[in-house]
């Protein structure tokens, strides 16, 4: 029987292709003293930057962390935001040549200005192009999704609605998965549900399901009947549902229909949810590239994004601690925690 740890040990044998927006995560960190005498704003004295892979880039970085081998297909503006993109990249060990340069786009860069004083952002500046990729930046990443499918184990589709992932783009990923055996994995932030048609997993949070689904969010049973309605209408074999301090919800196919199962929460303590998100699909993508059931791998991604939770600012969470909520000893979590009781498995009929 495969033990968490083993599990943990096979990452590093594994290859995720990750297609995504990329971006570049700026911070201005400072002191908010007076007030601007030129207009009623704070002013902020800047005594700190720092700058990090965002989006698309931040998975990367969480698969990475865990030990995983990956492939980037993404686009960058030929800009100095872009190459900035690149070198990040290049430093955790990624290819970047993979990283399409488009003249007619701006990178995409998030600079935040945070008060030390507060623990906060002042304000926010966006640098971007929304608009979708087109001729032979399209064709190039269509390229690039083939080529990089044919040594990986799982495709990661990113999603922050910068423009890479058009219907085509899509389309080719879910072509190539099918024709492979690989199972692809989406991160949905668009409201049209079908352009998804084809994915194996959708893995949105509360707010983006409501969003798919067109209805809001309105108690457990709009959650059971919403999975029921998308995995239907997509034909997906499995909807991951991120809920907050709620935890996570999967729903599954089987051959008695679909099959939810309910994971609590496992964060101690909450500092920040920012990328939390991009951890869980990043650990849950990881694991089902190593063989894990999507049960087992929606534990798996419970936990990291636990830990992430309770870190400032953007974090990943290190194959080392999440081996530390283990034993060898451990059964497969579902196992576990089904004796335990803390996992509700429920027909979803």
């Amino acid at each position: 029987m495969t033990t968490t740890a083993n599990l943990l040990e096979r990452l590093s044998n594994c290859r995720v292709l990750v297609v995504g927006d990329l971006m570049l995560d700026e911070y201005r960190r400072g002191h908010v003293e007076r007030i601007s005498p030129e207009a009623p704003v704070p002013i902020l004295s800047v005594v700190g930057r720092e700058a990090t892979l965002g989006g698309a880039g931040n998975v990367v970085a969480n698969l990475r962390s865990l030990g995983m081998r990956v492939t980037v297909a993404g686009v960058r503006g030929e800009d100095a935001t872009g190459e900035r993109i690149v070198a990040l990249l290049q430093r955790l060990g990624v290819d970047g040549e993979s990283v399409i340069g488009d003249p007619e786009r701006v990178s995409t860069r998030k600079i935040r200005f945070v008060s030390l004083e507060h623990g906060q952002q002042v304000f926010r500046v966006d640098e971007e192009s929304l608009h979708p990729i087109r001729g032979t930046v399209e064709k190039a990443i269509v390229d690039l999704v083939r080529e990089g499918a044919s040594v990986s184990q799982v495709i990661l589709c990113s999603d922050y609605l910068k423009g890479l992932l058009t219907k085509n783009v899509l389309n080719a990923a879910f072509v190539v998965g099918r024709e492979r055996g690989i199972p692809v994995i989406v991160a949905p932030k668009g409201s049209n549900a079908l352009i998804y048609k084809g994915a194996s997993v959708l893995m949105p949070n509360l707010k983006e399901l409501s969003r798919l689904v067109e209805a809001p969010v309105d108690g457990d049973r709009w959650l059971t009947d919403s999975a029921q309605r998308l995995t239907a209408a997509l034909g997906l074999d499995a909807l991951l549902v991120t809920r907050g301090s709620d935890g996570m919800s999967l729903f599954e196919q089987t051959r008695s229909g679909l099959r939810r199962v309910d994971i609590p929460t496992m964060a101690q303590n909450v500092y920040d949810v920012t990328g939390a998100g991009d951890t869980a699909i990043a650990a849950f993508a990881a694991s089902v590239a190593s063989g894990a059931s999507f049960e087992t791998a929606a534990y798996l991604a419970n936990v990291a994004a636990g830990i992430v939770v309770g870190k400032h600012g953007t974090a990943t969470a290190a194959i080392e601690e999440i081996r530390s909520h283990f034993t060898d000893q451990d059964r497969r979590p579902a196992e576990r925690y089904g004796a335990a009781g803390a996992l509700r498995t429920a027909s979803a009929q």
